[in-house]
């Protein structure tokens, strides 16, 4: 849930040819800051990639055509191949009155430029004009880990020796963290469904990412928590930061690599 420091998670890439956003949670509420007015009204095209279909990653759907409506915007999720259920059939469930006046799939109206809602299958497919790459994991219901522009985001499932290989050689792996060793071994049920920060340090120190990013983070822990789970991490993978809203970073991506080419930039909202 949001806390008065941190929304749920939203994490935003803008390229050169758009914008791509990794889940869609109440940290989209930050695009009202005015550092992003620019970077909205220099694009036209948007694509909002959904690891799962739990609120906290989806609760700011609702807000997309007031942020995005001039841009041509493709949401897509999980698709029948990974939870049986066609993305549009999830989404007329959360989107349909009384709790809309609209079901999300009959939104093309409010975007100028279209809007498409796409299901996601495992391996690499063109989304949206972008790679991307999809990995299917645990969670309580199942979840995808989501590879796109060299930025690889693994969250609401545990610490896997398949996610190694599927974040090889990121420039930046955002992964889930939502326990602490301690909470770990506290947890019970929730310790098979997510990652510890340390677990997360080891996948991307054996996957050799440049950046690793903890996220999704529990909003039971206070400050001293988060540092001294940070700094258990980063003592296995030096280049960590715990995620933090309104943070962002540039990077370049294997597919921007010509000298021309601008970087990257990644900007942070996270549980």
């Amino acid at each position: 849930m949001p806390t008065l420091a941190r929304q749920t998670v939203a994490h935003l890439i803008e390229t050169r040819r758009g914008l791509v956003f990794l889940d869609c949670g109440s940290g989209i509420a930050r695009l009202h800051d005015p550092m992003f007015k620019e970077m909205l009204q220099r694009h036209q095209r948007a694509l909002v990639l959904l690891s799962h279909w739990h609120q906290d990653h989806v609760q700011g759907l609702a807000a997309l055509p007031f942020f995005l409506g001039h841009m041509e915007v493709t949401v897509a999720g999980p698709g029948p191949q990974i939870t049986g259920e066609k993305a549009a059939d999830v989404l007329a469930r959360y989107g349909g009155a009384p709790l809309l006046s609209q079901p999300l799939p009959e939104w093309g109206g409010l975007f100028r430029g279209g809007f498409e809602i796409v299901d996601l299958r495992a391996g690499k497919q063109n989304v949206g004009g972008e790679k991307v790459e999809v990995i299917p994991q645990p969670h309580t219901h199942p979840s995808i880990g989501l590879r796109v522009r060299d930025v690889s985001y693994i969250t609401d499932t545990v610490e896997r020796d398949e996610s190694i290989a599927f974040a090889k050689g990121s420039a930046v792996l955002l992964h889930d963290a939502w326990l602490d060793n301690e909470g770990h071994a506290a947890a019970g049920a929730e310790a098979a469904a997510h990652s510890t920060a340390t677990g997360a340090a080891r996948i991307a120190r054996a996957a050799e990412a440049r950046q690793l990013v903890l996220t999704h983070l529990n909003p039971a822990y206070d400050v001293a928590r988060l540092e001294r789970m940070f700094l258990a991490a980063a003592a296995i993978h030096p280049a960590t930061q715990l995620a933090t809203d309104m943070a962002s970073f540039s990077f370049t991506a294997a597919d921007d690599a010509a000298p021309a080419a601008p970087p990257e930039r990644v900007e942070i909202d996270a549980e």
